[in-house]
C-alpha cells in the first residue's frame, strides 16, 4: 500500500463516519421527523438509535451540523408554520406540536421566523386574501 492510500484511508477514517452509524443516525432522524409533535427528549431518540445519549449527540451533531434537540425544534417551526398558514390559532398550534406553554412556542417561534406567531399568522391570511382578490387580466384578441 503506498503513502497516498494510506493518507486516504486515514482521511476517510477521520472524516466520514462508518456506514452504520450513519445509518443509526439517519434511523434517529427520521424517528424525529415522524414524532415532532410527540413528546420526545433526547434520551427517548437516542434509545431508539441504540446509541448512549452523549455518544449520539456528539456524532449527530458532527453529521449534520446542528444538535439534535435543534433539529426537534426546526421541525416543530416547520410545522407550525404550516399549522398557522391553515388558519389554525396560535394555541392549537402550540400544543399541537409539543410545547406546554405559549410564551415558549410564542419566544421559540418569534426566534426562529423573526416574528411571532400571531404576526406570522396575519400575513398568511393576508397573503392568502390578496391572492383571491388579484384581477385576472385576459386579454381577447
Amino acid at each position: 500500500m503506498t503513502y497516498y492510500n494510506k493518507e486516504v484511508l486515514r482521511i476517510r477514517e477521520q472524516h466520514f463516519p462508518k456506514p452504520y452509524i450513519t445509518e443509526h443516525l439517519s434511523r434517529a432522524r427520521n424517528f424525529i421527523d415522524e414524532n415532532c409533535c410527540n413528546t420526545i427528549d433526547l434520551q427517548i431518540i437516542s434509545e431508539f438509535s441504540l446509541l448512549s445519549k452523549f455518544h449520539f449527540t456528539r456524532l449527530f451533531k458532527r453529521h449534520y451540523g446542528i444538535t439534535p434537540y435543534q433539529y426537534l425544534t426546526e421541525r416543530r417551526m416547520q410545522v407550525a408554520k404550516k399549522l398557522l398558514a391553515s388558519n389554525k390559532t396560535v394555541i392549537e398550534t402550540c400544543y399541537h406540536i409539543g410545547f406546554d406553554s405559549p410564551n415558549t412556542f410564542s419566544a421559540t417561534f418569534s426566534k426562529y421566523a423573526g416574528m411571532s406567531p400571531s404576526e406570522y399568522r396575519k400575513k398568511q391570511f393576508s397573503i392568502r386574501l390578496s391572492q383571491r382578490s388579484a384581477p385576472i387580466l385576459s386579454f381577447i384578441k
